[in-house]
């Protein structure tokens, strides 16, 4: 919604237009060559993925028609490609294979039913906001998502690269099937793939602007023409069927639809992560925000037109966006440059794809995904923080071995231990007074001292039943080592949020320290912070009284007109570890 001059506007920002703001003349033409390069990727792949969801090839061309144009006018990534995937196709094939009982025209209709499902799902997802699950989605776990991803890409493109075929889909049985065979490799195939392979990573070290890619697929295509390497043994498109999609809504009844809702939610999770990672990913590459809700309504609507258009289930392609992006694609203007050239390849030009070879086409695919590779950043956080690498290995291995949801969600499942593991465990401080410098400090930090009346400690994060016995234990540990200590002040101006487990702890430290003739009390409190401890809710309260704006305020009117500084049991200075 917009704001106008009469008030609050019905025109909603469409992700294209937003795609578009500050859009450049000269950005056009590498937008046109990446819709150009998705067309002449798409082409191969999606007929294999529709052949993996057991659907006629043609319905995978049909799949990049619509899908392209809504999530182009609803999602929120400039860059996101949709396309169809291998774990998706296989799991819908799984779903309707039982249901289909071998009638071909039955299991189209279950099969776009399917999609339409999957998309309602996802756009009831986003309707719902629970896009905020990109939220947990880390710099580790991107990092190791988009190389296991690359991994995944490809090791099941190898086969054609080398010009041969595998029996097996998965990636590790795959990558062996292949390495055993390298003997019935194609050493034409093998030629083209690495000549266009070259082409890529020299023009992109040349001159990034420089479409390599074009130039090394139309070079490969025009070397098989002329020479007829495809009677050597290479691989090339062929003739392609012509004509629209059809436009209809699957004919199912209510009970295939709720026979098929299970199967249809497992597939919208997997899409969803595989989307939302993948966006999140491009969008941190390449400067931008983006939105994960309407992504998820994006991806809906891309599935419910790719149902209603004789296509299945599609997904973000990372590999598609890595091609895109790589010739310098900005906008959703890449996406619909391919909607509209697929239509064109559709109708009229399916005679000119006939030679193009499948090993450019997958060398094309495989110099794209290397980019996503980001060796330097895991080469930092290796430096920076071990705990943190693991997690992007754990996601990598998670993604190229078991699976790509398998893998975000082992990945996010670390990461959220790794904080629940700081946050139990944080910095915390003894503050005092450092030559130089007014106000209080952490005194192991900056060569600080500490007098014997007062302890001023300091809790880096927020206070909770997972970190509260350490907090109690802390400060426990710190007043016993003191000598003459009257005044406890707790430093809440680094304590973000508390629970109820934690505020009764502080009140429960607070009549404990009372009873030995210490008085507690709290400074620089945030409202949340303060509205839960003072009251008349909790066991153990404070009161108004306890509770101070500044440390220095606490200080003095804790300790009435004879304090003069701060102070800390001796020993204490270690606390700020």
């Amino acid at each position: 919604m917009h704001e106008t001059a009469n008030g609050p506007g019905l025109r909603c920002r469409l992700a294209v237009l937003t795609s578009l703001d500050g859009y450049r003349r000269s950005w056009l033409s590498r937008d046109l060559t990446a819709g150009l390069l998705i067309v002449a990727i798409a082409i191969p792949l999606s007929m294999g993925m529709a052949e993996v969801a057991g659907m006629p090839p043609i319905a995978g061309l049909y799949s990049c028609v619509l899908p392209l144009v809504a999530y182009a006018i609803l999602g929120s990534s400039r860059q996101l490609v949709i396309a169809l995937d291998a774990s998706t196709a296989a799991m819908l094939a799984a779903a309707v294979m039982g249901m289909a009982d071998g009638d071909p025209v039955r299991y189209a209709a279950l099969a776009g039913a399917a999609a339409v499902l999957v998309g309602l799902i996802l756009i009831a997802a986003g309707s719902m906001r629970l896009g905020l699950v990109a939220d947990f989605l880390s710099e580790p776990v991107l990092l190791g998502y988009q190389a296991g991803l690359a991994a995944v890409v490809i090791v099941s493109q190898l086969p054609r690269f080398l010009g041969m075929t595998v029996e097996t889909s998965d990636t590790i049985p795959r990558f062996r099937e292949t390495f055993a065979n390298l003997a019935d490799a194609d050493p034409w195939s093998v030629v083209i793939g690495v000549a266009v392979l070259a082409t890529m990573i020299l023009v992109r070290r040349w001159k990034p602007a420089v479409p390599g890619a074009l130039i090394g697929v139309v070079g490969a295509t025009i070397v098989v023409a002329v020479f007829g390497l495809q009677a050597h043994g290479v691989a090339v498109l062929g003739a392609l069927p012509s004509g629209l999609p059809p436009i209809a809504v699957p004919d199912v009844s209510l009970d295939d639809l709720l026979q098929l809702l299970p199967a249809a939610g497992a597939i919208a999770l997997v899409a969803a992560a595989d989307t939302l990672v993948s966006s999140r990913a491009f969008a941190a590459r390449n400067s931008y925000e983006v939105d994960a809700n309407r992504d998820l309504i994006g991806l809906g609507a891309a599935n419910v037109s790719a149902g209603c258009s004789g296509g299945i289930t599609t997904s973000a392609s990372a590999a598609r966006t890595a091609v895109a992006e790589s010739v310098g694609s900005r906008s959703q203007v890449a996406g619909l440059t391919a909607a509209t050239l697929m239509v064109l390849v559709l109708l009229f030009m399916t005679g000119p794809l006939r030679n193009v070879p499948i090993p450019a086409l997958a060398a094309v695919v495989i110099g794209a995904v290397l980019r996503l590779i980001e060796v330097s950043s895991l080469r930092t956080l290796w430096r920076v923080r071990r705990a943190e690498f693991l997690i992007a290995a754990a996601a990598f291995l998670g993604v190229a071995v078991v699976g790509v949801l398998e893998g975000v969600v082992v990945a996010m499942a670390l990461s959220l231990l790794d904080f629940v593991g700081r946050t139990s465990r944080p910095h915390d401080a003894v503050l005092g007074s450092v030559p130089g410098r007014s106000g209080y400090h952490d005194v192991a930090r900056g060569g600080g001292r500490t007098a014997p009346e007062v302890l001023v400690y300091r809790f880096d994060a927020p206070l909770f039943y997972a970190n509260a016995a350490r907090f109690r234990s802390r400060v426990r540990g710190l007043a016993r080592r003191a000598k003459g200590l009257r005044l406890i002040v707790i430093d809440a101006s680094a304590i973000g949020d508390i629970d109820v487990t934690a505020a009764r702890m502080l009140g429960e430290l607070q009549l404990e320290f009372e009873t030995k003739g210490i008085r507690l009390v709290v400074a620089g409190a945030v409202g949340r912070v303060q509205d839960l401890l003072v009251g008349d809710d909790l066991q153990e309260d404070f009161v108004a009284g306890d509770m101070y704006d500044t440390v220095e305020q606490a200080v003095t009117d804790g300790l009435a007109p004879a304090a003069v500084g701060v102070a800390s049991p001796s020993g204490a200075d270690g606390a700020g570890s």
